[in-house]
């Protein structure tokens, strides 16, 4: 394999000026020297567009190491599993996810051609049979790549048949997999989904040979694309409520209002040919992965954040901070199996841009999560406590009449965001303020 470079064409000190554009320190936080397929992914794409890339990657590539076991920081042993959410305005760039994930997929397609022929076939030959006619015994291959909308029957059946392994999917619209999996048998998927987080259990037993039955191991990743507005139909009250969103990682595509149509180019021949060796070598990584560095680095990175949302009784932070750090293993484990190149002897341990690597990605997580869901959690724990103790009392009364988070940032530097957030939303819950814009309150009164 050739020599890895650095990752990005140009320097990523050239960042477009554009407010919305929340991802930039994230970019600059990278690994100058990205291992095979990662790197490829994002050579030469928008630097916009560079995050939203590596998380709509993570979930197929985690797929691809189907074989691997790692043990977390609370020492138990998981598989690396993985759903991502890019999500972003009508005509925001999120094809560029979808191009690279597609030349991801590319060797799972290939190896699940074959399997559907002859399943095709078998079809055919049951569609067509005479009475009494018997038939050959039905196929059972795996077949790995399964479209976004499967029914829980067929999900079921191609957990059994791929034996223990990841299957995956793609989809390009979060609406349809909220249309699809919105009443009936279909509701049960948001449950698949959080047992497939955690390596859990799942089957159902029908007395019927027309519907399948069985108990399996949940090993089912996917990355799908959407809107804001999906975003927030789809992970809504109870989604949000039972964790589904914390299992999530979320990845926003910046705002492309007023900009100009932009060029795309083919992704050289090199480099998908890099990220086909790269699933290659996922695919051929199996049994026990012992990652002692990464385990402590994540345990360190957990404990920095309960101690953090525990200074600013930050509730939101201290409910994600667990799964975001799960999320940045799972990432951290991926970088280091492709980093190995396929031989993990040699390499011996994780390097420190793996450290790094797993570290970035549970921040991003953690700061996605929070974005998109801390006023939800907000206001389902805030409890019938007294909003206005002595303390945020004199923060209160320094403020002005009319004010912006930037002004009561200014005031309590200390504090972090999601904990301003939260002591915004108990006193505009108190009539104490009015919330004119995300930014922007005025104070309604001064109770004493």
């Amino acid at each position: 394999l050739s020599t890895l470079h650095s990752p990005f064409s140009t320097s990523v000190d050239e960042v477009d000026d554009d407010d919305d554009w929340t991802d930039e320190e994230f970019v600059n936080r990278l690994p100058k020297n990205l291992p095979i397929g990662l790197k490829d992914s994002i050579m030469g794409q928008p630097k916009k567009a560079i995050m939203p890339i590596i998380a709509g990657v993570m979930p197929v590539a985690e797929a691809y190491a189907t074989g691997v076991t790692a043990t977390y920081c609370d020492g138990k042993k998981t598989s690396l599993n993985g759903m991502s959410v890019i999500y972003g305005d009508q005509a925001s760039g999120k094809s560029a996810v979808k191009d690279v994930v597609q030349k991801w997929m590319e060797p799972m397609m290939k190896a699940d051609a074959e399997a559907r022929k002859r399943e095709d076939a078998f079809k055919q030959l049951k569609k067509n049979r005479k009475a009494n006619e018997k038939l050959p015994e039905e196929p059972h291959d795996p077949i790995l790549n399964v479209p976004i909308t499967i029914s829980c029957s067929t999900l079921l059946k191609r957990l059994k048949n791929a034996v223990d392994k990841h299957l995956y999917s793609f989809g390009e619209e979060l609406d349809t997999l909220r249309k699809s999996n919105g009443a009936g048998s279909w509701s049960q998927k948001y449950d698949l989904y959080r047992l497939s987080f955690d390596n859990g259990w799942w089957g159902q037993d029908y007395n019927s040979d027309q519907a399948e039955s069985g108990m399996v191991m949940v090993r089912y990743n996917w990355t799908v694309l959407g809107t804001y507005g999906a975003v927030k139909r789809c992970f809504c009250n109870d989604n949000v409520e039972n964790g589904l969103g914390g299992r999530m990682l979320f990845s926003k595509m910046p705002s492309k209002k007023f900009e100009y149509m932009p060029t795309y180019k083919e992704m050289p021949a090199e480099n998908v040919e890099n990220i086909h060796k790269a699933a290659y070598i996922l695919s051929s990584c199996t049994g026990f992965v012992d990652t002692p560095k990464l385990r402590n680095r994540m345990k360190k990175w957990c404990n920095a954040k309960a101690d953090e949302a525990r200074r600013n009784n930050d509730v939101v932070t201290d409910i994600f901070r667990k799964r975001a750090a799960v999320i940045g293993f799972r990432c951290g484990v991926i970088y280091h199996l492709l980093a190995s190149e396929g031989d993990l002897i040699e390499l011996q341990h994780e390097r420190k841009g793996c450290l790094d690597f797993a570290e970035l990605m549970a921040d991003y997580a953690l700061k996605n999560q929070c974005e998109l869901f801390g006023d939800q959690i907000m206001e389902n724990t805030v409890k019938d406590e007294s909003v206005y103790n002595s303390k945020n009392k004199i923060l209160f009364e320094m403020l002005p009449k009319a004010f912006t988070m930037d002004v009561l940032k200014s005031k309590r530097p200390e504090s972090s965001m999601n904990a301003l957030r939260l002591m915004l939303y108990k006193w505009e819950r108190k009539g104490l303020i009015t919330k004119l814009s995300q930014t922007d309150f005025e104070k309604r009164c001064q109770k004493s």
